[in-house]
């Protein structure tokens, strides 16, 4: 997971979007049924797909994964038709004396910042992960219940890390483990912070072995460049004039790994940060994007 920063979202709206939105958000609210209506009023946040892609990469937000022979989704963060605090149980409260169910957060439907461009196995029900209609909070009484706006949800404490929140990528470990995702943290150091990425990778399916496999993949062609670089920069003038091929292209495909575009970037960076100070990858570094 690399760092989405939303305040480039709204550089992705699609012409009259905004007018457009407030004319839809006000069907919505006035509608008896607002499934029905979303029903009716269609995927509106589709093309937003084209200028994510162009903006951060055709690649899911959650899981790294690259959109090849699928469809993507845009995911609204805070689900706007239901909200389940936990996969079999959803966000309730007493009203009267009875028990009213969320809603869902349809106020944030047409809200650009509310949305992640996701995979189908990040979103969708999917071999017992796939986000959905799943968002619990740390405490359940900080949840909203009513329109407002999206500044006024700060005060809910998402358990599933965002990847528009800097802080909440930065729990992401790849090393561990590679071809894993992991907590930085474990149970007895921060306990609430493990549970927050177990959550996470269970619910976006960053673990599921057809991911672990691909992201495993970046890994390994990234420690063989590495240890070629390495292995290079020892030799002799003459033997590292027949090797400049092997080290053109070992530096090229380093560079394209940490690409932030590029699939599971945020893996390749893990294992080529810790080696940025060595001499060998002084030529490289400054076109290195290792950024978060």
């Amino acid at each position: 997971m690399r760092y989405i920063d939303i305040n480039l979202i709204d550089a992705c709206k699609p012409d009259n979007w905004d007018v457009n939105a407030r004319q839809w958000l006000t069907e919505v609210r006035n509608a008896q049924d607002r499934s029905a209506e979303f029903t009716r009023l269609g995927s509106k946040w589709s093309p937003f797909k084209n200028n994510f892609i162009n903006q951060f990469g055709d690649k899911c937000w959650y899981s790294e994964v690259p959109r090849i022979a699928t469809d993507f989704n845009v995911d609204h963060f805070r689900p706007k038709g239901a909200v389940k605090k936990a996969k079999e149980s959803y966000a309730t409260r007493a009203v009267g004396g009875q028990s009213q169910k969320h809603t869902g957060y349809w106020w944030l439907a047409f809200e650009p910042k509310n949305y992640r461009y996701s995979c189908q196995y990040a979103n969708q029900p999917r071999d017992n992960g796939g986000k959905h209609d799943y968002f619990p909070l740390q405490d359940e009484s900080t949840r909203v219940w009513g329109q407002c706006s999206l500044t006024n949800h700060n005060v809910e404490d998402p358990i599933l890390i965002d990847p528009c929140v800097l802080a909440d990528v930065q729990l992401l470990s790849f090393e561990k483990s590679p071809g894993m995702a992991h907590s930085r943290y474990d149970q007895a150091t921060d306990k609430t912070k493990y549970e927050r990425v177990r959550t996470s990778a269970k619910c976006y399916n960053l673990n599921h072995k057809t991911v672990k496999g691909k992201r495993l993949e970046v890994i390994t062609s990234v420690q063989q460049d590495l240890e070629l670089l390495e292995s290079i920069y020892g030799l002799p003038l003459a033997s590292k004039q027949l090797m400049q091929v092997h080290l053109d292209n070992a530096e090229i495909r380093l560079i394209e790994a940490c690409n932030r575009k590029s699939p599971f970037s945020a893996a390749a960076v893990a294992f080529v940060k810790p080696k940025k100070a060595e001499p060998w990858l002084a030529n490289i570094l400054a076109r290195l994007d290792l950024s978060d």
